[in-house]
This record gives C-alpha cells, structure tokens and sequence, in this order.
C-alpha cells in the first residue's frame, strides 16, 4: 500500500525533520524573546512593589505618629472629658489620613461604669461623632483596647467590621497609655486608636497591576485580604479562594516567607481565571501585613505569540514546497525496495519459511534482506522461549495459589473468622491484594482476658507475606501469656528487628479485653486509631501511638485504656480500606468508614462485616484493589440481649444423608420441615430458615461439581430457642461467604453473578454463618433464632 512504502515514510521523515528544524528555530527564537520580556516585567513588578511598599510604609507611619504623639500628650497631663474630646476632633479633622480616632480611658479613669470613648470619623467626607462608652459596644471587650492592652505597646489589629463605631472594613493601630501613680506603680489610663479605611488601600494597589488583568492585593499577617481588585475577596482567607492543593501550598510557602520579610517570587495556578500567573510578594515592615502582586505570563506574552503565528505560517509554505522536492527525490530511490516488502508480508503473517529476495550487491538492501534473514531466526528462538516462559508462568501462578492457601491457614479460621459467645462476638477477615499479602490478624481467649491484633506488612506480595508469617507467629506466641499490650509490642519490635535487612515494618494494632468489667488495654505500632460504635454515633478512638514495628531496637509503645460498654462495636482496619480509591481518584477515608459502619448498626456482626467490605468496593467501582484489607470487629452484646452462643447448649440433634439429583432439595426440606414441626418458634423464623436450607442445597447441587451418586450430610441440632444447621459436602472447595461476587441488590435478576442473590438471602435470613474445609468437605453451618 501506498501510505505504508518507504516512499512515504521518507517524504513523511524528510518533511517531518524539515518542520523539527524549522520548529526548533521558533520554538528557541520565542524562548529567548519571552524570557527576556518576562524579565522585563519581573523587573518592573518588583519596582512596582517596592513603590507600593514605600508608599504604604509612609502613610501608615503618618498614621501612626500622629496616633503616638497623641498617646503621649494623654501620658503627661490630664485633660478634661471636654479637652480630650476637643483634641481628638481636632487630630481627626486635621488628618486626612485617619478614617476615625478614640481616647478610650480605662473605666477606673473614667469616672464612669461605662467609661469614656468618645470616637470621630469621616463618613463620606464629613466629620462625624460616636459614643463607644454605651452598654452595646462595650468597648473595654474590643480586640483593639484588649490586644493592645496585652501586649503593653502599640499594636496593628486584625482588621475588621467596626458595628456601632464607624461601620465598614477597617484596621486600627492602637496604642496604650500607661502612667505612674503616687506609690510609683505603673497602670493603665487609656487606649488611643487610629483607624484606616481597608477601602483606602485600593488607591495603592492600583499601582501594582500588570496587564489586563493583573492586580495587587494586601494581607493581613494571619492571611485574611485586607486589599484586592475583587471585593468579594476581602475579610476571606487567602484557603478560601485557591481552588487546587497544589495552589494552597504554594500560597502557604510564599505566605510564611513573606512574614519573615523575605521578597518572595512564584508560579501559581490564576486564581480568576485559566492558565499559569507570577506571584510576587513582599511584606510591610511597619505592620508586617504582606502585600504582592499576580499577572499572567500568558498575557504578558501575547503580542508575542502573534509575531511567532505570522512566522509560522510563512514556514509551513516553506515546507510545502520542500516537501514536493522530497517527493520526487524519494521515489527514484525506493523503488528497489518495493519486491521485499512484498515478501516480507508473508513473514508478518507468521509464514517463517518463506523465502527471501536473493541479494544482490552490497547496498543498503542487500544489507536489509540479510537483516531479515537474522530476524526469522531469531523469531523462531524467541516463540520457542515465549512458550517455554508461559509454561514457567502458569507453574508459578499454581506455586502462588498454594501458598495463598498456606497463608490463610496461620491465620484463625482461614483468613475469615466468627467466633460468639456470651461476652463477645468477633468476626473478622484478611482481603489481599495479590496472590498472597502482608496484612494479618490474629485473636485468642484466656480465661477472662480476649487477645485479639491486626496488622499491615509494608509493601505486597510473597516478601510482605513472608514477613506477615514470622511477624504473626510471633504475635500467636504471646497471646494468652498475660503480657501487657505495651510490653508485648516492644518484644514482637525487637524480634522482627533482628535480621530485617530489607528493612521492612509492620503497623500493628493489639489489644487484650478484660470481659468482665469490659475495659481495654491496647497498643498501637503506627497504626489506624479503631473506630467504635457506641449508641447513634460512630467515632475514631484516640490513641497514643508508637513507631511502626521492625525499624528500630528497644522502643517503647504507649499503653492505652478504652472502657468499652454493653452493645459497643469496635472495628480495626487496615489501610487498604480507608485509604481505597476510586475512578476520580477520590478516597474512601475514615470518615466515609465510620459512615458506613454507623449504617450496618441493626446488622449483625457478620452481615456487618460483608456489608463494610462491599462499601469499600461500590465506593472503588472499576478501580482494581491496591492495597491489602483486613477487617475486624468486635460486638459486646447488649445487656438483656441474646447471645447465639448463650442459647447453644442442650441441643437435640439429627443427622441425615441425601443423595445428590434433582430431587435433592425436595428431600431435604421435607426432612428438614418435620424436624421443624416438632420444634417452637415462630412459623415466620422457621419459613426464613427453610428458604435459606433451601438455596445452601441448591447451591451445592448446582456449582459443587460432585461426582455421580454423590451425598452431602445435613446436620440439625434444635432447641426451644434456635436450631443450627450443618450441610457438609464433598466438593471443591469454596467458602461461599468469602469468595462469592454478591450481586448488587437492586440490579436486575439476568445480571447477577452466579450465586450472589443466593448469599444474600442465607446472610439475611440467618442469625450467624460460618465455614469450614475440613476432611476433604466443605461444611456450611448457620444459626437461626427461632424467636427473631
């Protein structure tokens, strides 16, 4: 094909690197020109700062000697209420500057319970008069009188709306008088103020803009705009108005540099409008408020960009005519090549033996048929070793599912836990993110003392697993030897220390539970706080916490006390749950956990634990799990409640064998139906368990790919209170309440996966579920309280 010979792609090449000449010519003619225009206006915003700065420090140091001088008149003699009140109007008339002034005496001065702040102020161009000694402005209560008073010298306060004085935007230099008495002890006699207009500022800033549609602004030293082109953007935080991160930290880093009274220069995303802006800001020395200047570059640059597109167009006519010379050049060169092109299509097609062109010379073709030549054998090495790799890759694939199995077996219950009793119920499950993962738990009962831990390994895959192996061996070794949580962290530290290399760690979170008065003692090695359930409200619990495990020898872990209560949930989780994220690359987080976790509240623990699990994978949708998950909860009962466990004593028990056909089911629940009729319970309890013993049958007979004439035992052990069924198989194995896709509910019925509708019904339907592979069976056992 024409678009496909090498006369194309040598027209195509030659062109391509006439325009990469040409480009590369423009490209550096405009990154010359623009640096040395950006230059220039670096220039000139840096003097256009330095202009603003020294204007303002003038003005501002106007303000604030005449606010001092004033300050120590009051200092050296006394006045009447009459003489200071005519002095201030005259400071005030007499200076332009100055928005408003007060002489607030202490009220111990004053001769008053209320005082005497008489306060004058400009209100559009008139002198205007206010009394700030009334019951509603309580002025001694005001940050300017408070703040000044505290610092014992004259202070620039925050700025802020002044409601019943002058009532706009301002700020206030206010400056204390203190006098001595008879006795020679210093007090306090009056606060004297000067307040600024924030709308008089705007005056300066005007001289900071750069382009169409730069401008210049003032800050307050706590980061509030005092000054900007905007006015919605006054009294608000510089936060509020950065939309990005990355724009907040750099605000943040220039912001800090600036109080220190460095001149400070960046790129920031603009924050009007698309596209990149220079940030350049310095400080006033006077009230250390910093002040700066934002402009585009890409306005700034634009005069220049129309030069450059005038320029561009007249080399793409450069080009055209380059390239029909290319053309006519190329096409009496490449038509040799034309014969093994053809030929070298069989050999795409995967036709190996197929014969090459003789060749002839020792041209560059010749040298390309011999190259080709090279290459079908090399083609035929490299297919025999492809084969030979996926034999190896589906060898270790097997190698990675057996020790997956090994794994899951250290940990109790393999790797998905439910143990109830009278005290407690405790459920909990290890998800990894690859073959095999590094996260962990681990729990044990003592007497009156519960043991349980969860862990995360660093890193995934066979060395987190590996590490995950020695780091819960050590765990189960201490559990039950009544060692404190602190000290048991210390040691399992120490051990995983020894010889780590690789200097991998572990985040551990382990805890010991006194079950009768409930109190938890726990330590945490960096990891996750737990979340607990408690009433209508759902909280991470506070902790001190200590170094991640495996670093460093002989470190100490902080021990923690939490006083659990009867119907509490507490749940430990890795951070392959908080920190799971989604298409938009949002995460699922602590508080988005505890959310949910407050919604499984009516749940029971197992049901629970599926549910938090299946939150986290809705939130992630088609973003592939990264992290390994592991979950643990823990349920004090509450008081007057039934426990399963409790109840499960006295039990009259029935065992039966069925055949596996197409009658199974059937036979199955008539056996199960006459059991029932004998038994107590509502007939709505003992419906929902025949409909659940009814999709455990199913299911087997359905997906356990039994052999010909296979049975299953079905196990029934009954009380006045609940009955327990046990359905035990002989086929592959499979924990239905782990490895099951449960379909989400509320999708149609065609597009549920294979059995996922069915779990959802026995989770529901049924009390407690567990599982267990034991002697070549799977064994499904569920509980169900016929009173519920």
């Amino acid at each position: 094909m024409i678009g496909n010979s090498i006369t194309t792609r040598l027209i195509v090449l030659l062109t391509l690197s006439a325009v990469v000449i040409i480009g590369s010519g423009m490209l550096l003619d405009y990154r010359l020109s623009s640096e040395q225009v950006l230059e220039r206006v670096q220039l000139e915003s840096q003097d256009a700062v330095r202009a603003a700065v020294t204007d303002m420090e003038h003005w501002l140091d106007g303000v604030e000697g005449s606010t001092r001088l004033l300050a120590r008149i009051l200092q050296q003699r006394d006045y009447s209420h009459e003489g200071l009140q005519q002095m201030l109007k005259d400071v005030v008339e007499n200076n332009q500057d100055i928005y408003g002034a007060t002489i607030a005496l202490n009220p111990s001065q004053a001769g008053s319970s209320r005082g005497f702040a008489p306060y004058y102020f400009h209100r559009q161009g008139i002198l205007t008069y206010a009394n700030l000694a009334d019951e509603q402005y309580q002025y001694p209560e005001q940050a300017w009188y408070r703040e000044s008073v505290a610092a014992g010298k004259p202070v620039w306060v925050t700025p802020y709306f002044d409601a019943g004085g002058g009532d706009i935007l301002m700020t206030t230099y206010a400056v204390p008088v203190f006098r001595v008495d008879g006795d020679g002890q210093r007090f306090l006699y009056a606060v004297v103020t000067a307040d600024i207009a924030l709308a008089e500022l705007e005056a300066f800033l005007r001289q900071l803009r750069q382009g169409d549609n730069g401008f210049g602004f003032l800050l307050s030293r706590t980061g509030i705009f005092l000054g900007a082109p905007d006015p919605d953007y006054l009294m608000h935080h510089y936060a509020d108005l950065v939309s990005s991160t990355e724009g907040l930290e750099r605000w943040s880093a220039m912001f800090k540099a600036a109080l220190h009274g460095q001149i400070v220069s960046q790129q920031i995303p603009c924050p009007q409008f698309s596209g990149a802006c220079v940030l350049r800001m310095s400080k006033l020395e006077s009230t250390g408020w910093p002040v700066g200047i934002v402009y585009s570059e890409k306005e700034i640059l634009a005069p220049l960009r129309n030069y450059q597109f005038k320029t561009a167009l007249i080399s793409l006519l450069s080009l055209l005519i380059m390239a029909i010379a290319v053309v006519v050049v190329t096409r009496r060169i490449t038509r040799p090549l034309e014969d093994l092109a053809r030929t070298s299509g069989d050999i795409a097609r995967g036709k190996l033996d197929t014969p090459l062109p003789r060749a002839r010379g020792s041209d560059e073709v010749a040298h390309l048929i011999e190259s080709f030549g090279s290459m079908k054998k090399d083609l035929k090495t490299y297919i025999a070793d492809l084969e030979t790799a996926a034999a190896s890759r589906a060898r270790l694939e097997g190698e990675l599912g057996a020790a997956r199995a090994i794994q899951m077996s250290m940990l109790p219950q393999g790797g998905e836990a439910i143990e109830t009793t009278e005290h407690y119920c405790l459920w909990a499950r290890v998800r990894p993110a690859k073959s095999v993962g590094g996260d962990l738990y681990s729990f044990y009962r003592a007497g009156n003392s519960l043991f349980f831990a969860v862990g995360d390994v660093s890193d995934k895959g066979v060395p987190a697993a590996l590490f995950m192996a020695r780091a819960i061996s050590l765990i189960q070794q201490l559990a039950g030897t009544g060692i404190t949580p602190a000290l048991a962290m210390a040691a399992v530290n120490n051990a995983l220390e020894s010889g780590n290399d690789n200097c991998m760690f572990v985040t551990l979170f382990l805890g010991v539970l006194d079950l009768e008065n409930l109190e938890l003692h726990f330590a945490s090695a960096g990891h996750t706080p737990p979340s607990l359930h408690r009433g209508d409200s759902v909280h991470s619990v506070e902790q001190d916490s200590g170094p991640a495990l495996g670093l460093a020898p002989n470190l100490d872990y902080p021990d923690n006390c939490l006083q659990l209560q009867a119907g509490d949930r507490l749940a430990v989780f890795t951070d392959g749950i908080d920190e799971a994220f989604n298409a938009d690359n949002a995460m699922f987080g602590i508080e988005g956990f505890n959310r949910a976790l407050q919604a499984h509240r009516p749940c029971t623990t197992a049901s629970t634990g599926a549910g938090l699990l299946q939150a986290v994978d809705n939130f992630a949708g088609d973003t592939p799990q990264s992290d390994d998950i592991t979950l643990l909860l823990l349920d004090i009962p509450a008081a007057g409640a039934r426990s399963v466990n409790a109840l499960d004593k006295d039990l009259q028990r029935s065992v039966r064998s069925f055949t596996c056909g197409e009658r199974l089911a059937g036979e199955v629940l008539d056996w199960l139906q006459a059991l029932l009729q004998k038994t107590a319970g509502t007939a709505e309890a003992k419906g929902e368990l025949l409909v659940a013993a009814e999709e455990i049958v199913t299911n087997i007979h359905k997906y356990a790919q039994l052999p010909a004439a296979a049975s299953i035992t079905v196990t029934a052990e009954s009380s006045s209170e609940l009955i327990v069924l046990e359905v035990s198989d002989p086929g592959m194995a499979f924990n239905p309440l782990q490895d099951s896709t449960r379909s989400t509910l509320g999708s149609a019925t065609a597009e549920a996966e294979i059995g996922g509708l069915g779990i959802h019904l026995i989770t529901t339907l049924t009390d407690q579920q567990s599982y267990r592979h034991e002697d070549g069976c799977n064994i499904l056992r569920v509980t169900k309280l016929l009173g519920s």
